[in-house]
């Protein structure tokens, strides 16, 4: 069964400030719970963080809200751009073929997306004079 953030996040502090307090002697009874309060939020913290550095989606997590091409992983051949209708991911248009391997997907950024994300990249060649 998969955890919750906010499970994980208690689970991770419960271990981390019992360790503290029992093995390492750190952690005096007046401060046990501000400071398992504050572990806690650091670990929701860093755990939404690393969500927002992979732009892949895990199809467990949701799915494409509308139907369109988009970028998919896993499945017969990993790394290329499937339609998404209905709940399935097809090869083609016509919904002839779908594809049940998809693990993660990403939408398609558009041109300005792209040329957004890349800003810095394009003012150091316009610096260089390339």
């Amino acid at each position: 069964m998969k955890q919750t953030l906010e499970e994980a996040a208690y689970d991770y502090a419960t271990n981390k400030t019992k360790f503290r307090k029992e093995v390492l002697k750190e952690v005096d009874s007046d401060n046990y719970v501000s400071r398992k309060s504050d572990c806690m939020e650091d670990f929701q913290c860093g755990a939404e963080w690393h969500a927002k550095q992979s732009p892949w989606i895990s199809v467990e997590d949701r799915l494409p809200k509308e139907s369109g091409w988009v970028f998919v992983a896993g499945g017969r051949n990993p790394y290329r751009a499937l339609f998404y209708c209905a709940g399935l991911f097809y090869s083609d248009v016509t919904l002839g073929t779908f594809d049940s391997g998809v693990t993660h997907w990403m939408p398609i950024p558009s041109f300005d997306e792209i040329l957004e994300a890349n800003r810095d990249v394009l003012e150091r060649i316009k610096e260089k004079g390339d």
